[in-house]
């Protein structure tokens, strides 16, 4: 019977998932077709005519009369990891 040494160690789960998860991504993220951000889970992203993607950031400066949406959509967090932390009281 073989003793593990220091040498052997398993390899961690957890970070050979993670890598191999991040491989899965697609690799045309959702970004801002003004300031180039990537949007925050909740956020809107707002579709104008001629095809470009705006944050809400970026569609809220907009002039009024080009502040028109061909549709908006709300970014979803199943792609990103939640942190949870404790309510301030």
């Amino acid at each position: 019977m073989a003793i593990r040494g220091e040498g052997d160690r398993m390899p961690d789960l957890a970070s050979i998932l993670v890598r191999s998860s991040i491989g899965t991504l697609p690799s045309t993220a959702v970004a801002c077709g003004d300031c180039r951000r990537t949007p925050l889970p909740g956020e809107r992203m707002h579709e104008l005519n001629g095809g470009r993607t705006l944050c809400e950031l970026c569609f809220a400066g907009l002039p009024e009369e080009r502040r028109v949406a061909v549709r908006s959509e709300r970014v979803h967090a199943s792609e990103r990891r939640l942190a949870v932390v404790p309510r301030a009281a």
